[in-house]
């Protein structure tokens, strides 16, 4: 049986409201997602039994990985097994959802490679039991979120064709930057409607550089030479500018670079948030 390459997106939060805490101590979202092109590369091969996963040891130990995970919620042991070889081109920890999109890419990859069969609702809701943005990853995109990422409807907005993106040489941790939301007191924002375009904010921000003040130099940075601002993606650390080309994009990112630290990307938005690529 011949194996199969698939591409893994990263996601942007073009909007993030805060709007709820819960009593498990989780927050109640809602948020405008984009898939781009950005990506990790997972290839599978079928193997006569078990899981084993290559990886880059920064990742940690395989078995704590997203991309394992998924494939032994999914063959639940049994069956036929499969050697997973993740190559990573989306930074790690910075609100770009890089393991959950490999676990959605590994969720939908194995269904493909092994015929078997799973409907969308049935990956997904494997999926939410490994990570909130899973089950985004696996669907259309853009979409609007809610909950936890278990509430996904699709959206046809339009979005701009490029975005500029930023990585710092710095990393905000989920838990702190939520942790730092909460004691500073600010408020919910009320749910509503998802945004007829982009919009770009993010509740989290102000927490964000509570804890990292130099995210505010980088944000002005790049708001500098983007028509249309700059944002952050989930609790950071990454920023993003939109573009209305991507040939306007790189002359952002050769005229930003000389003022700022760390990796900038150029990503443009996706229809789904993985693509089997062979």
């Amino acid at each position: 049986m011949r194996g199969l390459t698939v591409l893994a997106y990263a996601k942007l939060n073009l909007t993030l409201r805060v709007v709820g805490r819960r009593a498990d101590g989780y927050h109640e979202l809602q948020s405008l997602v984009t898939a781009v092109d950005l990506a990790d590369r997972i290839t599978l091969a079928p193997a006569e039994h078990g899981i084993t996963l290559d990886a880059p040891p920064e990742l940690g130990p395989p078995e704590a990985n997203l991309a394992f995970r998924a494939a032994r919620a999914l063959l639940l042991g049994e069956g036929p097994g499969v050697r997973i070889t993740l190559r990573k081109g989306i930074p790690a920890g910075a609100g770009l959802g890089g393991g959950s999109s490999d676990a959605a890419a590994v969720l939908a990859g194995l269904n493909d490679l092994f015929a078997l069969g799973k409907p969308l609702h049935e990956l997904q809701t494997i999926g939410a039991g490994l990570g909130a943005d899973v089950p985004f990853f696996l669907g259309p995109s853009p979409a609007w979120v809610e909950g936890v990422g278990d509430r996904i409807t699709p959206l046809d907005v339009p979005l701009p064709a490029a975005f500029l993106i930023l990585v710092p040489p710095f990393r905000c941790p989920t838990p702190d930057v939520y942790r730092a939301f909460d004691e500073l007191g600010l408020p919910l924002s009320p749910p509503g409607p998802p945004p007829a375009g982009v919009a770009i904010a993010n509740d989290l921000w102000p927490a964000a550089v509570q804890l990292f003040p130099e995210l505010l130099d980088v944000q002005s940075a790049l708001a500098r030479v983007s028509p249309g601002g700059a944002g952050m993606t989930g609790s950071g650390s990454a920023l993003f500018a939109p573009f209305p080309s991507g040939e306007e994009a790189e002359v952002g990112r050769r005229r930003v670079r000389p003022d700022v630290e760390g990796d900038l990307f150029i990503a443009s938005p996706t229809q789904s948030g993985y693509r089997i690529a062979g």
